[in-house]
This record gives C-alpha cells, sequence and structure tokens, in this order.
C-alpha cells in the first residue's frame, strides 16, 4: 500500500502492517501516518514501526554514540564546532542515496562541501557531518555486514564487499573464498545480534536492516533503512557464498512467518479526523495468501 491509500482507507484487512521508507515522509504527512498507526493498534492490528518513534539518520546516529554503541559521531551543517573529529564526509539526512562527497580532512574542506551542497539545491538543515569509521577487512578491500530484524528476531544478511570504503553493492566474487567462509561462520553464529537488538530497540524500528561494520575490534552501526532491498539467493562463484545466501532467505522467511497474522474480518477504522494528503512513499505490507 502507499500511504496514501492507507489515509483513505475505511476498512483493512487483517493483516500485519509495517510502516516504512519514514524517513521519506515531510513532517505534516508522518503525523498523520503516527495517528492512523495508533489507530490500527487500537483496532487489533499488528503494527510495526511506529512513525512517532522511529529515530532517522541524524536523531538514530547521535542517540547511538549517546549510549556508547557507536564511537564515531553525526552533527547537523549548522552546528559544526571544535568537538568534531576528522575525517569526516558529507551525507543527506534523508534517503539512501550515499554519501555527497569523498573524505574530508579539514574544518576548510567542510566549510566548501556545506558551501557546494546547499549553492545546489540541498537545504542545510537537511545536511549531516558524519564521523569516518571504517577500515578495511584486508588491504584495499572494505566489508559492510547488514542484518535484519523482523519483529523480535535478528536475521544477518549476507555482506557487501568492495575495493573502496563506501561499501554499498559489493562487487561480485572479489573478496575470495576464506573471507566468504568467514561471512558463513558470522552468519551461521550470529554474534552480533545482542549488540544489533539494543541499536533497533534505541532506533524505535521493529522491521528494517541494518548496515554496520567493525572498527578497532567495535561494531560501528552506518544507519538503519526501514524499506530495505530484499534479494532471492542468485548464482556466485563461491559455494560458501551460495550456502551464506540460502541461509539467509531461510530465515527471513522464516522469520517473516512469524510475523504473519492470522486471518479474520477486516477492520474498520475510524478516520474522520484525518486530512487526506497525496504521498507518494510506499508501506509494505505483510499478509498471508486467501484461498
Amino acid at each position: 500500500m502507499t500511504y496514501d491509500q492507507l489515509l483513505r482507507s475505511r476498512w483493512l484487512r487483517r493483516a500485519t502492517y509495517v510502516f516504512a521508507d519514514i524517513d521519506r515522509l515531510g513532517f505534516w504527512d508522518l503525523e498523520l501516518a503516527a495517528h492512523v498507526y495508533l489507530e490500527m493498534e487500537r483496532s487489533g492490528l499488528r503494527v510495526l514501526n511506529n512513525p512517532a518513534k522511529v529515530k532517522t539518520r541524524y536523531a538514530l546516529l547521535r542517540a547511538l554514540h549517546r549510549a556508547g554503541l557507536n564511537d564515531f559521531n553525526v552533527h547537523r551543517a549548522d552546528e559544526i564546532n571544535s568537538s568534531i573529529r576528522f575525517p569526516v564526509f558529507l551525507r543527506k539526512n534523508q534517503l539512501h542515496d550515499g554519501p555527497l562527497t569523498d573524505l574530508l580532512h579539514s574544518p576548510r574542506e567542510l566549510e566548501r562541501a556545506i558551501a557546494a551542497a546547499v549553492n545546489s539545491g540541498t537545504p542545510v538543515e537537511n545536511l549531516v557531518v558524519v564521523e569516518f569509521a571504517a577500515e578495511p577487512v584486508r588491504p584495499g578491500l572494505y566489508r559492510k555486514l547488514g542484518a535484519y530484524r523482523v519483529g523480535d528476531v535478528i536475521v544477518p544478511t549476507v555482506s557487501a564487499h568492495e575495493t573502496v570504503w563506501v561499501a554499498k553493492y559489493g562487487q561480485l566474487g572479489i573478496a575470495g573464498e576464506a573471507l566468504y567462509r568467514d561471512e558463513l561462520q558470522l552468519l551461521q553464529t550470529n554474534p552480533f545480534a545482542e549488540h544489533l537488538n539494543k541499536a533497533f530497540e534505541i532506533a524505535g524500528i521493529e522491521y528494517g536492516r541494518a548496515d554496520f561494520g567493525i572498527y578497532k575490534g567495535r561494531i560501528q552501526i552506518y544507519e538503519i533503512n526501514t524499506n530495505p532491498m530484499i534479494n532471492e539467493p542468485i548464482p556466485h562463484p563461491s559455494a560458501a557464498r551460495r550456502e551464506s545466501t540460502r541461509f539467509c532467505w531461510e530465515k527471513y522467511l522464516e522469520a517473516l512467518r512469524a510475523l504473519d497474522t492470522d486471518g479474520g474480518r477486516p477492520v474498520r477504522l475510524p478516520n474522520g479526523t484525518l486530512q487526506r494528503r497525496r504521498v507518494r512513499t510506499n508501506l509494505f505490507v505483510r499478509t498471508r495468501p486467501t484461498g
């Protein structure tokens, strides 16, 4: 469903609903979504990711740093001060397009980058400065780890390996069999589950995927996406990676089944107080197929 469809609905199928793409909502649409979330909950539906509680990038990274879960900090572009630890990079607070800059090593470089972003049309209030906290898993190769939270379950997923510090999509076969075997062991043992569950709790996110890495022996959580891309297993030259993707897919589906809701009569929503607004973002819905 889209949010626009949801806000116009008087009846909803009995299902488990996950509010997604919360960072794409404007302030008024976010408040409307939070109100309808409460109405759905009061009507007996199972709903995840309360829009009023979910923390997006700046609030999340600041909270994780204050809680001691992350060693790096984040700053708004208009609150630059001497406490910033360089190098840093600039990115938008909303969306998941990746950094706007390469690593910046001085206040002067940062000032120029902020000015360039603003002059190109990015509002300064949507700019954040993130302290760099990553290191290669071996010389010249970076690894981004990931894990889903699906209800009460942490499901680790496969890594992305790249030769640059912005490891987003990964490069096919670049890691080599030894690292793929190491990855498989991490997936099977799930050693980061407790740490990640704390982060999801701080974020107020019950469904999503955390992207994280290891820096100086400690987990560093870079973001949590409430509408992550879900990929089925695909062919791969590494036997260990093929086993990893199969393992992750099965665990993810198992967690979804546990999250599912039995069928029943549709639920009527009292929607007289909700303003009707057109919103072009998606609401992820998990429901049991009917006969």
